[in-house]
């Protein structure tokens, strides 16, 4: 059956192949859209379904219409002829253009859309197949939108990765401030590292350590020179924000003393041979173990035997009850006559040359000092603290020395700042 269009002859032709077993009148279809009575709710609600599906097949149909266009027009343009002429048949009466067509049918489907929008939502029918209210909106976003998979990702994605969970963990640690320390109990002397994790750096910061000091470093570490109890304060302030927050923790640090080490050491009055036996004494109060680390090894014996000349750095360890440690550290420095510019020869002969014995040392120095001279028995043969009371090679019986004679001498001093040294050598008698 024929329409008044050419354009609908033409479509239906075109798409004779593909036609459904049920053919639709076009003609009646097109009247009941210009239609301009509404449809009543009773209506709207027994044929809500079969709505939906034409609003979806208008929709389908306008995609397909964008396809067939240049098909269409070329069959208006050049196979539409005058009956035994060669002639095209011009547009006459009632007879539509393409693009006119394609106008009305643009208008008549969006007025057909927004009718079917403005019914009002039935309760579902219990027909499974019926659509669901979800699925009524998801049709009205694609119908209205163009696009169903694009308007409804997008505003998932939206609240996926909006910044409200970051903003709830913000505010949930600017109010709990839940700052913690690597060590709550800690001897003197040793460093602590604070953290409060998750905030943005770029914040500001006020770390108050209770004894004095401060830090604007999001994640300090402090030291803490003396044994207490300590307060730890942190106040935070967002960037452009005036409000502070603020936390104190009391009691927060526990700081335990350290011991206090200290040690002495004392030489020998005399020495006889090429080793030094130096007795170490701890003095450290309250210590309840020691260790020595003398020129690089560990002794728990506080009796050391030393090459001489040398310099000798001593270290010692200590801990106390709390399992504080401690190190104090000297050099021990045993010397020989080069460091008292001491002559090697002896010659008690009264020429006046070398006549007497004394290092030259021994007169410019202004701490105290004893010298000790041995035989090579070990036995003492003179002794003085007087520069200037020089040994003349007078012996302990009465008698002199002897030429070829050798003796040992012994300087045991200490400095200004109470360190003690030693230089010893030995004297070769030349008569």
């Amino acid at each position: 059956m024929s329409s008044d269009h050419p354009f609908d002859d033409h479509m239906k032709n075109t798409f004779d192949r593909f036609e459904p077993d049920v053919h639709a009148n076009w003609n009646e279809f097109e009247q009941s859209l210009k239609s301009s009575s509404p449809a009543t709710p009773s209506v709207a609600m027994k044929y809500t379904f079969g709505r939906w599906a034409v609003a979806t097949a208008v929709v389908a149909g306008g995609a397909l219409m964008w396809v067939v266009k240049p098909i269409v027009e070329q069959a208006l343009t050049e196979d539409a002829t005058v009956e035994g002429t060669s002639e095209p048949v011009g547009i006459q009466g009632d007879v539509q253009s393409f693009d006119e067509a394609w106008a009305e049918f643009t208008s008549i489907s969006e007025g057909f859309a927004e009718d079917l929008m403005s019914v009002e939502s039935m309760p579902e029918p219990s027909d499974e197949s019926q659509f669901t209210q979800s699925e009524s909106t998801a049709i009205e976003s694609n119908l209205n939108e163009g696009s169903m998979s694009s308007g409804m990702y997008e505003t998932a994605d939206d609240e996926i990765v909006g910044n409200e969970p970051e903003e709830e963990r913000t505010n949930r640690l600017l109010a709990e401030l839940p700052f913690d320390a690597s060590l709550r109990e800690a001897c003197e002397g040793v460093e602590v590292s604070f953290n409060l994790s998750g905030l943005d750096r770029t914040m500001s910061f006020l770390w108050n350590f209770g004894d004095g000091h401060f830090s604007n470093d999001p994640a300090p570490r402090h030291t803490f020179t003396r044994p207490g109890t300590y307060d730890i304060t942190l106040s935070v302030r967002p960037q452009g924000e005036g409000s502070i927050s603020t936390r104190t923790i009391q009691n927060m640090i526990t700081v335990l003393p350290k011991p206090e080490a200290s040690f002495a050491w004392a030489f020998p009055s005399t020495v006889n041979g090429n080793r030094v036996r130096v007795q170490l004494k701890d003095l450290t109060p309250d210590a309840t173990s020691s260790q020595w680390v003398i020129n690089g090894e560990g002794s728990r014996k506080g009796l050391v035997q030393l090459e001489i000349p040398g310099v000798y750095p001593v270290h010692l360890v200590a801990s106390n009850r709390h399992g504080c440690l401690d190190e104090a550290h000297h050099d021990i420095t045993i010397g020989d006559r080069h460091g008292l510019l001491a002559q090697a020869r002896f010659s008690p002969n009264g020429d006046g040359y070398y006549d007497t014995f004394l290092p030259h040392g021994l007169r410019d120095m202004d701490g105290t000092w004893e010298m000790v001279v041995v035989n090579r028995k070990g036995q003492e043969v003179y002794r003085t603290s007087n520069a200037d009371e020089p040994w003349d090679g007078s012996l302990p019986d009465g008698d002199s020395v002897v030429d070829r004679a050798t003796y040992t001498w012994t300087v045991r001093c200490l400095d200004s700042d109470g360190t003690p040294r030693l230089f010893t050598d030995r004297l070769r008698i030349e008569l």
